[in-house]
């Protein structure tokens, strides 16, 4: 949950905004909330009304964004007049200009600098400890040093009221709703320019993230955020979270990606979500990104594909550990210390023979309990069920609950691994896409906690 910056929030006045230029000493002096000021009288050196603000603009930094420009609305043109922050003497209940009426300039916005409303106001941000995206509704500014700065931004109800104009009739409401203001030295733009997404850092990033909960925070983003968060991940957490994503929205993110980075990231899947996701992509962008992925990988992409939905074939992943007949324990372990790093979940251990035949399984527990020097062929047990590529998965599911097996392997006719079909895959695809989305937001954790028993 969002806190309120102490130093922000004890210096809301309740008398609304007052902002003095010559009064400016070090630290937060004066502040007010840009809905407070949006739509204020503008007035010049004389005190003769000239327009309404609409707009504030800003110069990006590294720290804090300072406001360079105003906008407002001609009284008498309805053009918008843009003026340098300079030219404003005070903001005290109206906005007092340092120039008269006839002596305003006409003025521009530069390359760098951006719009409050277009830029910051409605933007969503990523609350990293509650693990959802909320929206900015009003914005804080405060006076440091000698500059107006874009100091916080609000995200509670409190921001949507003073908005629509009715905090002061709201009585007591405003005061028993709770201040949830982010301090601007709490957020991290992703685009440096301030032109999408801002993301909330606070006790750990969105690295760190279970890539369920990564995947959960995309599926509330727009498009451009999803890839502009998936564009800041490491290769290997970018295709655990694509895998958690729901398939429309892998679709749509696809889509709008290079061919070449969707390649970087489906080599890092597991070849059956890679399937997957190869499969509900444009046949002509599909290949495209199979031509751009390393050769052994898209070719195993390239079987699995070419397999019916709804078929073991379709649902197996060809991530799995076999060992020969002869192999040592000793040997079995040193394969698996190897292997762990490209299998995601190693369940058991499969022993076959030179030609590739299926021979037996190994639990980890048959190899912790074996001698170093034993080998596979004594350890393992002997009676392994196996489906074909084309069982249904009615086939495999009843196997997996019946022997309450964590996978079950897939064999052609003449008894060669294939694959395996991992307990969670199976279950996602039984389970009704309606029901999916009202499961528990922990469930792709417990799924893959029960992989791991």
């Amino acid at each position: 949950m969002w806190r309120t910056s102490r130093g922000i929030a004890e210096k809301i006045t309740a008398t609304g905004p007052l902002w003095v230029k010559e009064a400016a000493t070090n630290g937060f002096n004066r502040v007010s909330f840009f809905s407070q000021l949006q739509g204020m009288k503008i007035s010049d050196r004389e005190g003769n009304a000239v327009g309404k603000l609409s707009d504030l603009a800003l110069q990006p930094g590294d720290t804090l964004l300072e406001i360079s420009r105003i906008i407002y609305t001609s009284n008498i043109l309805r053009e918008k007049v843009i003026l340098p922050i300079s030219s404003v003497g005070s903001i005290n209940g109206d906005i007092r200009l340092d120039v008269s009426r006839d002596e305003i300039p006409p003025g521009r916005l530069s390359e760098n600098e951006l719009l409050v409303t277009e830029t910051i106001l409605d933007r969503q941000i990523v609350d990293i400890d509650g693990l959802k995206v909320v929206r900015v509704n009003d914005i804080l500014l405060g006076q440091v040093k000698r500059s107006l700065c874009l100091v916080g931004v609000d995200v509670g109800f409190k921001g949507i009221i003073r908005r629509l104009g009715l905090g002061g009739l709201s009585g007591g409401l405003m005061a028993r709703l709770p201040n949830r203001i982010v301090p601007w030295s709490y957020i991290d733009p992703l685009d440096p320019n301030l032109r999408s997404l801002h993301l909330k850092i606070s006790r750990k990033t969105i690295n760190d993230l279970h890539p369920a909960d990564i995947a959960d925070i995309l599926e509330e983003l727009n498009n451009r955020d999803r890839l502009l968060i998936l564009d800041s991940l490491g290769e290997e957490t970018a295709a655990e979270t694509m895998e958690e994503v729901d398939p429309e929205v892998q679709a749509t993110m696809v889509n709008q990606m290079e061919s070449d980075d969707v390649a970087d990231i489906l080599e890092n899947m597991n070849p059956d979500d890679a399937a997957d996701l190869l499969g509900i992509m444009p046949e002509n962008k599909a290949s495209e990104v199979l031509e751009l992925m390393n050769e052994v990988e898209a070719e195993e992409v390239r079987e699995l594909m070419a397999y019916s939905n709804s078929s073991a074939g379709s649902l197996m992943t060809t991530d799995y550990v076999a060992v020969p007949s002869g192999c040592t324990v000793s040997n079995i372990f040193s394969i698996l210390r190897r292997s762990g790093k490209e299998v995601d979940m190693i369940y058991y251990i499969y022993v076959q023979s030179d030609s590739g035949q299926l021979l037996g399984v190994m639990s980890l527990r048959d190899l912790l309990l074996a001698e170093p020097d034993d080998i596979a062929s004594t350890v393992m047990k002997k009676e392994v069920l196996s489906v074909l590529p084309t069982s249904t998965i009615e086939e495999v599911t009843n196997l997996l609950s019946k022997y309450d097996f964590l996978c079950v392997p897939v064999a052609d006719e003449e008894g060669r691994i294939l694959g395996i079909v991992t307990f969670d895959d199976a279950l996602d695809e039984i389970i009704p896409e309606d029901l999916r989305k009202r499961m528990p937001w922990n469930y792709h954790k417990l799924r893959r906690i029960r992989g791991m028993d």
